[in-house]
């Protein structure tokens, strides 16, 4: 069967679109040949090349995901033992017992040697702020993950939302990037054991709320929920979360931010302003 150019194009096109499929949910070319059973007809340099052409900002840090360190940082605040805090850990994650002992280590020691970027989104309304449910340990979250401090601010943001706001869109590239604003700067900066969080407010427009779907392989269940039911919540709740939202809460709706006080996990969570 002889195929049109229009529809070798076409094949083509939907054969590059699961390729980047596959990274925005795995965030690592190594990983997307490992599932494949390396029986992919690109190699490895051309798959690098497609995802920088494609546009889509490449994962950073170590090869476990924010959410998972996250939730590691938030377990060692009730395991003594790093040992028996490791032999808890499901099996699906992929923090080794060294990486466990070189966290604690530099939490001890004071160290940064990590970066994050986080997103407060919200409507006209910025009482309501744009909220999932992370898919590893079903925690609330807002957006979230790793990032470089060698790259600029608009970079490390649109890899948040193309990893946990805007997935699809993002394979489509139809991403709406002028949500991003021109001169982005974080309201205000979170030390969460050895990582340091920087964290923006994007507020979108209605027309992005209607037109633009989210989605995301690592985030479900988006939603905009008010900040006191966030804060009132009993279920979990991503590790930072809650002081994040509480500090912009008191940035935007008080005089002062001198009332702030960290209440989840003050061993961990450290305030550091804008």
């Amino acid at each position: 069967m002889l195929f049109s150019e229009s529809q070798i194009r076409e094949r083509e096109d939907n054969f590059y679109k699961e390729l980047i499929k596959l990274y925005l949910k795995y965030g690592s070319v190594d990983t997307i040949f490992k599932v494949k059973k390396y029986n992919l007809p690109i190699s490895y340099p051309s798959l690098h090349r497609l995802i920088k052409r494609w546009g889509i900002v490449k994962s950073v840090g170590p090869n476990s995901k924010l959410s998972e360190t996250l939730t590691i940082l938030n377990l060692m605040t009730k395991h003594q033992s790093i040992d028996r805090l490791y032999k808890s850990l499901p099996l699906s994650f992929q923090t080794s017992l060294t990486s466990l002992h070189r966290i604690a280590h530099n939490i001890k020691e004071g160290l940064i040697t990590r970066y994050g970027t986080a997103l407060v989104i919200t409507l006209n309304n910025k009482n309501k702020i744009l909220v999932g449910y992370d898919n590893k340990n079903k925690a609330l979250t807002i957006p979230m993950t790793y990032s470089s401090p060698k790259e600029s601010p608009k970079e490390s943001i649109l890899r948040v939302l193309q990893q946990e706001v805007y997935t699809d869109l993002a394979v489509e590239k139809k991403l709406p990037k002028k949500i991003i604003p021109k001169k982005p700067k974080p309201f205000m900066h979170l030390l969460i054991g050895n990582i340091k969080v920087s964290v923006y407010q994007i507020e979108l427009a209605k027309k992005y709320l209607e037109n633009f779907k989210f989605s995301s392989y690592k985030v479900t269940n988006h939603k905009f929920m008010n900040i006191d039911e966030i804060t009132n919540l009993k279920i979990s709740v991503r590790l930072g979360v809650k002081e994040i939202i509480k500090y912009y809460y008191d940035s935007s709706f008080d005089t002062t931010t001198s009332t702030f006080s960290v209440t989840f996990a003050p061993s961990l969570v450290t305030i550091m302003g804008s």
